[in-house]
């Protein structure tokens, strides 16, 4: 089994390192001994089919499911339900981000400053930054409950980066989303990788690992599979497709 202090692949200078990760669920194994190292800007997708352990992953990256072996480090501090640190430097988005209808946009902005320990001058001008980055100003004093789905996941984004986090998680952050509102959620994710965000990102989109990932792995019956490095021409979705047909291919056909 590998562990944090013996995993190799850059480790020591990572932004996320997951190492040697297993769990279970009663009889079913969730994750199967996944290892996984982020660096600043990187944009690393997980491709798979559901059941096959990408939310379980991210939520044990997260802090909120404990790991039965094996480990996550969040900018050089193991993640543990109750460590401060490594979810200080953490951001999370969801398909179904946890929003407070009640709440304006403003107001969740702010909250989630202040969840993350920012507060006074500090916090106000970065939740001003998030508001102005996301397109959000003029929305400020809307309540997230009428808000658009697209328009959502906005918030969703500048609410988890409002602290300026080393590591973004994105479980489906486009799912059901138009075509037009998934391309301006792509262009505010490739800003926040350019300014050294790290970012592991589960998608069901072939078209969306292919354009925005730099790598890509198969998660399959809870096995992480060798890196994919996506190509930015028009063929590279469906040779990711590809990939993940013969991938599930291998796994029903295994004993």
């Amino acid at each position: 089994m590998q562990t944090l202090e013996h995993y190799d692949g850059g480790a020591r200078d990572a932004a996320l390192v997951v190492a040697g990760v297993s769990r279970s669920f009663g009889a079913v194994q969730a994750l199967r001994t996944v290892s996984l190292t982020l660096h600043a800007g990187e944009i690393v997708g997980l491709l798979g089919p559901n059941g096959a352990g990408k939310t379980t992953l991210i939520r044990i990256c997260a802090g909120w499911l404990e790991a039965e072996r094996g480990g996550v480090q969040i900018n050089g501090v193991r993640q543990t339900g109750s460590a401060l640190a490594p979810r200080t430097a953490l951001g999370m988005v969801s398909r179904d981000a946890p929003l407070y209808d009640d709440l304006t946009v403003a107001e969740t902005v702010r909250l989630h400053a202040g969840l993350h320990g920012m507060a006074g001058a500090a916090a106000r001008a970065a939740c001003g930054q998030a508001l102005d980055a996301y397109r959000l100003r003029d929305s400020a004093a809307r309540r997230i409950g009428v808000l658009s789905t697209g328009m959502r996941q906005r918030v969703a984004l500048a609410a988890a980066l409002v602290h300026d986090p080393r590591v973004l998680l994105l479980d489906e952050p486009t799912a059901g989303l138009d075509p037009d509102v998934r391309q301006h959620i792509w262009g505010y994710l490739r800003s926040a990788a350019a300014r050294g965000v790290a970012m592991l990102l589960t998608t069901h989109y072939f078209d969306e690992a292919a354009r925005l990932c730099d790598r890509v792995h198969l998660l399959v019956d809870g096995v992480l599979g060798a890196p994919l490095t996506p190509r930015t021409d028009a063929l590279a979705a469906q040779e990711l497709e590809r990939a993940f047909m013969d991938a599930l291919k291998w796994e029903h056909a295994a004993p």
